[in-house]
């Protein structure tokens, strides 16, 4: 996760945005109110939450009034928070609130009454208004999903919930999606915890994995049920992650759970350790990052509910919650990963990994096996065609279009001469003779498909070229069609996988080039030769082992991925290619 020395810094996604500014005058000090559920089950959430944003208040010289109200534990007591808040002579032009239960509630209220809304702690949000409230929390669908990958493991679900929005929901989620697996599902009361005969009914079904759909009391579940010899997995949720699991180890170590992907070397996390001695938790990271962006568009003179909400949309920043970016329906996005508890520490799941690994590599696979069909169907149309003129140039630009990774597409003749281009912006490429690149002289010589390894083209980057031979209905020979693939292709793909997470993915070819890399600096390198590399021994030794096995795992030490420090990584790693060309794909982790 990358540190970064700034607080925030907003990056434009698309063409720039002019913004309607009304005069701050009126709001010499403008009024934020803040809705947390103090006197609830989430009161710690709370306090975390109320910290976070004066330490946010303490970074900014902008001039606000802070007004916290509490929430309660239901939506009733924060309608009338917001009531409250909405009722002062000086009226706020925001309002925050934490929940879903709350912020659900006041999001429609808040849209009426003309108050810009920020939702936080709030994975469910049923929107009714739109341009007014913008939401921190990913979406519960998206944690649903990220949870579901684990529980398909297991033959036998229990679940203990909390009796609140948040439990039933995800009650009947899990038996949505598990139907036949989930054998026990309780609610419970967080203020009574009377739960020994619900335990007992989960103990007498002996399940694989319990569920804990729970905040601070998960500690009491879980030394309860091990007391009375519940031996499941314990699995949990996002609010889950709380001090008293870590009281007692012996009962919870084990317990995995998702979590939200940010930077913990942000320089909130250590103000925040400074002043009140521990990390904070997601919810503080993410109260943190909504008043230091609201902050910092007040003081750009929005006002407006209208301009602030345009002033998220669409956009995406780097914070406290590392790279996040907002839909236009003011949605967040970033990824969720599993943490689990292991040695009486919160720490991330090594198990994720190698799936990552996986998904990646196998979404690799399924972009190279779609190209390679496409443009197998294509070298068959251009055998009635031909390979110039405008017949074969508008097939060549249906292949363009399909295929999103495409930089252009060609087709050359039998000496290697490159006779068709699309689209038609790169015209300039026809007449240009390609007949010494690698695949092309592979091609020529085995009259078969093949990928390319990373070579110089003539458009002049590295890329990766998938040819076809094309043969005339006489069955001659006549040259190739190909897919040029964007510059960025592998890391297009790999950086959505590895956003915020604490992990870098790498593709080097067996000779040792890198081919692509999260250093910019590295890529095009050679391991076995650039001077860069010639001090870590035991990294050239897992290069080494890297071109000869098509997968393993290994560790060394090499530099963090800031290239700043030493440090000693743990790596995976797999293959993917086509036609008999292999690229290695890696992942590495810090140990």
């Amino acid at each position: 996760m990358i540190v970064m020395s700034v607080l925030f810094v907003l990056v434009a996604l698309s063409s720039s945005v002019s913004f309607a500014q009304d005069s701050a005058t009126e709001y010499d000090k403008p009024v934020i109110g803040v809705i947390l559920p103090f006197s609830s089950a989430f009161e710690d959430i709370a306090i975390e939450q109320q910290r976070a944003i004066n330490l946010a208040l303490s970074k900014s010289d902008v001039p606000v009034e802070i007004i916290f109200k509490d929430g309660g534990a239901d939506k009733e007591s924060a309608v009338q928070a917001f009531h409250e808040l909405a009722g002062l002579e000086d009226r706020p032009l925001a309002v925050i609130s934490c929940s879903s239960w709350a912020s659900d509630a006041i999001h429609p209220l808040a849209a009426e009454n003309g108050i810009f809304h920020i939702a936080i702690g709030s994975a469910a949000l049923n929107r009714t208004h739109s341009g007014n409230t913008v939401r921190f929390t990913l979406d519960a669908e998206d944690e649903q999903q990220q949870l579901a990958e684990y529980l398909s493991s297991f033959e036998k679900i229990a679940i203990m919930a909390m009796d609140n929005d948040l439990g039933n929901s995800w009650i009947s989620h899990i038996r949505h999606s598990f139907p036949d697996q989930v054998a026990a599902a309780h609610v419970y009361d967080p203020q009574k915890m009377d739960i020994h005969e619900k335990l007992a009914e989960i103990q007498a079904i002996d399940p694989d994995v319990l569920v804990l759909i729970s905040a601070g009391e998960a500690a009491g579940i879980a030394r309860q049920a091990r007391k009375i010899g519940i031996t499941a997995q314990f699995v949990g949720t996002r609010p889950i992650e709380r001090a008293e699991l870590l009281a007692e180890p012996e009962y919870a170590n084990g317990l995995v759970y998702t979590y939200p992907s940010y930077n913990t070397k942000h320089e909130f996390s250590g103000m925040y350790r400074g002043k009140y001695g521990s990390d904070p938790g997601f919810f503080g990271v993410e109260a943190f990052d909504a008043v230091t962006t609201l902050l910092q568009f007040l003081d750009k003179g929005f006002v407006r509910p209208a301009d602030l909400f345009q002033s998220y949309a669409g956009r995406k920043f780097v914070g406290a919650l590392g790279e996040i970016y907002f839909n236009s329906h003011g949605d967040a996005r970033y990824p969720y990963l599993f943490k689990q508890i292991v040695d009486g520490r919160f720490q991330v799941a090594e198990f994720q990994f190698p799936m990552l690994l996986e998904k990646t590599a196998q979404q690799l696979e399924d972009i190279f096996r779609e190209m390679d069909q496409d443009i197998a169907l294509t070298a068959r149309k251009l055998s009635k065609t031909g390979l110039a003129g405008e017949p074969a140039a508008l097939i060549l630009q249906e292949l363009y279009a399909k295929n999103l990774h495409a930089y252009n597409c060609v087709t050359v003749d039998a000496e290697g001469i490159i006779v068709n281009v699309a689209p038609a912006g790169y015209l300039d490429v026809i007449g240009e003779d390609i007949s010494h690149q690698e695949q092309i002289v592979r091609l020529h010589s085995t009259r078969q498909p093949v990928l390319s390894q990373a070579v110089k083209m003539v458009e002049g980057f590295v890329g990766i070229d998938l040819e076809h031979p094309v043969f005339s209905p006489e069955n001659q020979f006549i040259g190739s069609v190909s897919i040029l693939a964007k510059p960025d292709f592998f890391g297009s793909i790999i950086s959505q996988k590895v956003s915020n997470f604490p992990v870098e993915m790498f593709v080097i070819q067996k000779d040792g080039v890198m081919v692509y890399d999260i250093n910019e600096q590295e890529i095009g390198k050679n391991v076995f030769l650039d001077p860069l590399y010639q001090t870590y021994p035991s990294l050239l030794a897992v290069a080494r082992r890297i071109a000869a096995e098509p997968d393993g795992r290994g560790r060394y030490r090499f530099l963090d991925k800031n290239m700043r420090e030493e440090v000693v990584k743990n790596i995976l790693w797999t293959t993917v290619g086509l036609h008999g060309t292999e690229y290695r794909l890696a992942l590495a982790f810090e140990e």
